[in-house]
């Protein structure tokens, strides 16, 4: 392992989809800052619009870049099978619709040798769909130099919504106001920490599945630290998967169910230590769910009978008995109350309280 800043060489993963219009602009910006000696994986994953043909193309004339195809089985998947085929020390996520600063990759290796860190964390812009951009920087200038010191200080910010978060929410403070984003291709990894523990993209996830896999990492790793500057340019698509998910109440209900029971795979990995960071999570996902169902005019029916797997497994059934209640979020009181008389077992404290 290197043990001073400089610049070296990398392993990129690059999942595409039905990108090709969009492709050349992310391998521009990615070549443009590859440091030398590094690989680039793109795993085309069952594209119908020419994709493969612009990777091959772009193949044909970057020595570096190595394209594999395989049936459509979704990013999670595509990622598994790049990760599978790294062989650089640090290992970095370029979405084919994005695009790198020049320095992306060296900004962040160069900050892993100096401080000896197993993470590197970096701002970001976002490009909306109106032309819009921001921008989006770590909240804090992480420096942490033990595997408890990233589970006390940072892990709480990208594994879920603890009780705390949900009283200050109730208190007035923006729900979101300690998280972090956590998008794996605002980071940089140490491959051998990723191998070592075959830490891999959760397929059955189609929610939040780059939160899960950083967190696995982290809980693994030993040391982060930040670059506090945006490296990264996302550029949102109005036809997005996210979007479509958001759209569809059934949809999301059974993302959110993958997602907890994910989550929860985790915790129990970890003797359940990690239920306090995400049981507010756990019942805000229903809720979720049970908005975006009326806002839709879906059944209510419908919409609870498609909680009810939600709602079968233990953890997310303590979550909802275990819930803070407040009249001052009157929707959240109401409906919570609603799940506990149809799901959950007898609250310690039935009511929601008038703070």
């Amino acid at each position: 392992m290197a043990d001073a800043p400089g610049s070296v060489p990398v392993s990129v993963v690059v999942p595409c989809r039905d990108v090709a219009g969009l492709l050349p602009r992310s391998l521009e910006s990615v070549f443009a800052a590859l440091p030398d000696g590094s690989e680039v994986v793109a795993v085309d994953d069952g594209s119908t619009d020419g994709t493969y043909e612009v990777l091959e193309r772009w193949a044909a004339s970057h020595g570096a870049l190595r394209v594999v195809r395989q049936p459509h089985r979704g990013v999670s998947s595509a990622r598994n099978r790049a990760l599978d085929l790294c062989t650089r020390d640090f290992v970095f996520f370029v979405d084919p619709d994005d695009a790198v600063e020049p320095d992306y990759f060296d900004a962040m290796t160069s900050a892993m040798l100096r401080e000896r860190a197993d993470y590197c964390l970096a701002g970001f812009f976002i490009h909306d769909v109106n032309g819009g951009t921001r921008e989006w920087l770590p909240r804090e200038e992480y420096s942490l130099s033990s595997n408890g010191e990233m589970r006390r200080h940072y892990l709480p910010r990208i594994f879920g919504y603890s009780f705390d978060d949900v009283r200050a929410w109730y208190r007035g403070e923006p729900l979101f106001a300690r998280r972090e984003l956590a998008q794996v291709w605002r980071a940089a990894f140490r491959r051998d920490v990723i191998e070592r523990f075959r830490i891999r993209f959760d397929e059955t996830m189609e929610l939040n599945e780059d939160a899960l896999f950083n967190a696995e990492y982290l809980l693994r790793a030993n040391s982060m630290t930040t670059v506090r500057r945006a490296l990264y340019h996302s550029y949102e698509r109005s036809d997005g998967a996210m979007r479509s998910i958001h759209a569809d109440a059934e949809r999301l209900c059974r993302a959110k169910l993958a997602q907890h029971l994910a989550k929860r795979r985790v915790d129990d990995a970890n003797g359940g230590a990690l239920y306090p960071l995400y049981a507010g999570s756990c019942v805000l996902s229903a809720l979720d769910t049970l908005s975006l169902a009326l806002r839709l005019r879906l059944s209510l029916r419908k919409c609870l009978s498609a909680l009810r797997e939600y709602f079968s497994d233990d953890v997310a059934r303590r979550a909802l008995a275990e819930f803070p209640l407040s009249w001052r979020r009157p929707f959240v009181a109401s409906a919570a109350l609603l799940l506990r008389a149809i799901y959950g077992r007898r609250a310690r404290s039935c009511g929601a309280d008038s703070r």
